[in-house]
């Protein structure tokens, strides 16, 4: 049978064989790569190289101030994901289980679950526990961090003896940089109860990656603030992002008051809920970001019809409070040359002040089109107020770049607003149509 570190094997394990798999390790330091699943035995390689110990009967951990200091610097972490977690542990019913969130390095920052499994013999390792590979070899914050993506560790394929009565599941989480921020994990007794929670913790994950966008996105929008801008502009970002959180939100605290009977099914209708809004969120924030911002880059081709479209997509919950329609009129296709940062911001400007004048019960046409004798793009906000409310009918607001001859928008490839990146197989939100 081949043993570490050679060989590769592709039949299924059982927890009998890596029982063995691991008995054998501690009484020969050889890893049996036929009893083990190809990712466990990737990790017990990495902690074999790391020299961890496999007859270690619990986690290190920090010291009490150390510990202290790491969760108040994390606090703003935590309070995003807490109430995701707060779901997780309601679906979980009556199992024995935890739901864990560690920094970036797999310290423990946070943790929920029944009264066993937090204060009791067996409980699971608390605040400040470290759970790294290269601490513990694999588990459920500290091998998602190491491989990067979703990862489970079903009872005694966990390195060290104290954790094989735990299965875990974990997946990393990432903040809004795209940087990894630390990693959410659920531990249970029985591996049926792990499956039920696999979706779930994954939805989870994208809901607190969700929020954690939305409070980089503040932040962005405190900075423009800061400088001379266009502040309706920043009053309508502002607004939608506080229409997110408190919808967002607002879906928890339901889930809160109505997870007593039927709580697994109800949970996992919520968090897919969830799921589906943080999606959207982390896509149209992705949008205000760079709308926001004051950056300026180099002049390109841009579609502008495109650019329109999407802006006007964006602006459709701001139409619907003000109480204006927005109507698509003629949509040539043009493509121009222009930095798109500035260009996106002019198109915003006019939209919105084309809102305003229109008022409720009115509507905004908005036009592409190619002037010819000009060789420009113009993109073209027409304010049409109600019957009732029209004194002057409002000029329009009108943005003009230079337009592109034909094949020149080919090369490059044209620029649009950020799309939300999915992972293979992930659906992409649509910014739909208006």
């Amino acid at each position: 049978m081949p043993t570490h570190p050679l060989g590769t094997r592709e039949q299924a394990s059982t927890p009998e064989s890596t029982r063995r798999a691991w008995a054998r390790y501690v009484s020969t330091g050889l890893i049996s790569d036929s009893l083990l699943r190809e990712p466990v035995l990737r990790a017990w390689e990495r902690a074999h190289d790391l020299g961890v110990n496999p007859k270690a009967a619990k986690a290190e951990r920090l010291s009490v101030l150390d510990t202290e200091r790491l969760v108040e610097q994390q606090q703003a972490f935590i309070t995003a994901a807490r109430p995701y977690m707060e779901v997780l542990s309601w679906a979980a019913g009556l199992e024995r289980h935890a739901i864990q969130l560690s920094d970036a390095d797999a310290a423990v920052l946070s943790v929920l679950g029944d009264e066993g499994s937090l204060h009791g013999p067996e409980r699971v390792p608390g605040l400040g526990s470290l759970l790294s590979e290269e601490v513990c070899g694999p588990t459920g914050l500290g091998s998602p961090l190491a491989t990067g993506g979703y990862f489970e560790v079903m009872g005694p394929e966990h390195f060290i003896s104290g954790f094989h009565i735990y299965t875990c599941q974990g997946i990393p989480i990432r903040d809004a940089e795209g940087k990894v921020a630390g990693a959410l994990c659920s531990s249970v007794r029985r591996p049926a109860a792990s499956r039920r929670l696999r979706d779930m913790l994954i939805c989870a994950a994208h809901g607190i990656e969700a929020e954690l966008l939305l409070r980089q996105l503040e932040r962005d929008i405190r900075e423009v603030m800061a400088a001379p801008g266009d502040e309706q502009a920043l009053r309508v970002l502002r607004e939608e992002v506080d229409r997110w959180r408190e919808s967002s939100r607002e879906g928890l605290r339901i889930g809160a008051r109505q997870a007593g009977m039927s709580r697994f099914e109800y949970a996992l209708r919520l968090l897919r809920l969830a799921e589906e809004t943080a999606q959207h969120i982390r896509h149209r924030a992705l949008v205000w970001r760079s709308l926001a911002s004051l950056e300026e880059g180099q002049r390109r081709p841009v579609a502008l019809t495109e650019l329109v479209r999407e802006l006007s997509g964006l602006l459709r919950e701001e139409a619907l409070r003000q109480r204006v329609g927005l109507v698509l009129g003629e949509q040539e296709p043009v493509h121009v040359e222009a930095d798109v940062h500035v260009l996106s911001r002019q198109l915003l400007h006019a939209a919105l002040q084309s809102l305003a004048l229109a008022g409720p019960g009115g509507a905004v046409r908005i036009d592409v089109r190619l002037e010819r004798q000009q060789q420009a793009g113009k993109a073209t906000f027409l304010p049409l107020p109600a019957p009732e409310q029209a004194q002057v009918a409002p000029l329009p607001r009108s943005v003009m770049s230079p337009a592109l001859g034909p094949g020149e928008e080919l090369e490059p490839l044209l620029w649009h607003l950020p799309a939300l990146e999915t992972a293979p197989g992930e659906g992409r939100p649509a910014s739909g149509p208006v």
